[in-house]
């Protein structure tokens, strides 16, 4: 009996240890410094700068973890204190995210604000990289010149000598990639729902439509090729669609990451 116990306690320290294997990479914009400890698990990650402190990251640096500072390029959302300075500059409402504007990246105000303040003060605190979101508003307002506005960001931010990585926004990383000046601009691509999708309207998740998986492979193997680094990010991958998203990145040296949920919590 002695014998059984002891087998039953080793398989249960077992896979609890295997539960709490470390992971590569986490994208956790949702939480604030009081949740820092769901970053434990993770060795690249990616946080709201806002939320934390200098010394947090110093912390998180002294546990080896790399610490990208998300940034919101391409819109402005209603709950930061700066809205109400650029809410002229708004372009419309972000279709699912009715509290979120998608900003004129034209504007000089707008792109010295985010090269010159935001920039310059989440640098200064310690962070690795920059996680620029919303490069999808060229996909919406499809004019050069919006391109060109967002390349004048890309530069402005590069001078911090920071990799920068852009979520998504694959008609404009497309074009540098065309243009052959990607590489001068950012370091990376994270491209959101390759495998699987999210319902809006009915708060739910499930697989990708086939054909856009496949041009999400395409596209991500463009940008490998082209010496991008390149991330996923999945949200409640069951475990067999898991095993193959696994599979896809080992192959591919990619990494991901599954979340629970479009809160990134």
């Amino acid at each position: 009996m002695k014998k059984i116990l002891f087998i039953i306690l080793c398989l249960t320290i077992s896979l609890a240890g295997c539960s709490r294997q470390p992971k590569e990479y986490g994208v956790f914009i949702g939480i604030d410094s009081e949740e820092i400890h769901k970053l434990d698990r993770y060795s690249i990650v990616i946080i709201e700068p806002s939320a934390f402190s200098s010394e947090q990251i110093g912390k998180l640096h002294a546990e080896r973890k790399t610490v990208y500072g998300y940034l919101n390029v391409g819109a402005v959302e209603e709950y930061r204190p700066y809205y109400d300075r650029f809410r002229d500059l708004s372009l419309g409402i972000y279709e699912n995210w009715p509290d979120e504007r998608w900003i004129d990246v034209t504007s000089p105000l707008w792109q010295s604000f985010v090269i010159d303040e935001l920039g310059k003060d989440y640098a200064a605190m310690g962070l690795d990289g920059f996680f620029l979101d919303n490069a999808d508003v060229y996909y919406h307002f499809p004019e050069d010149d919006v391109f060109q506005g967002l390349c004048t960001i890309m530069k402005g931010l590069k001078s911090y000598g920071l990799p920068l990585i852009i979520n998504g926004g694959d008609p404009f990383v497309s074009r540098c990639m065309e243009e052959n000046t990607a590489l001068s601009l950012f370091d990376g691509t994270n491209q959101e729902t390759v495998f699987t999708k999210i319902d809006f309207t009915n708060q739910t998740y499930g697989q990708q439509a086939e054909e856009e998986t496949e041009y999400f492979q395409e596209y991500l193997s463009k940008a490998k090729e082209h010496g991008l680094s390149v991330y996923l990010l999945e949200y409640r991958a069951d475990r067999a669609l898991s095993k193959r998203i696994d599979a896809y990145c080992s192959e591919n040296g990619f990494l991901w990451y599954n979340a629970d949920g479009i809160e990134l919590r």
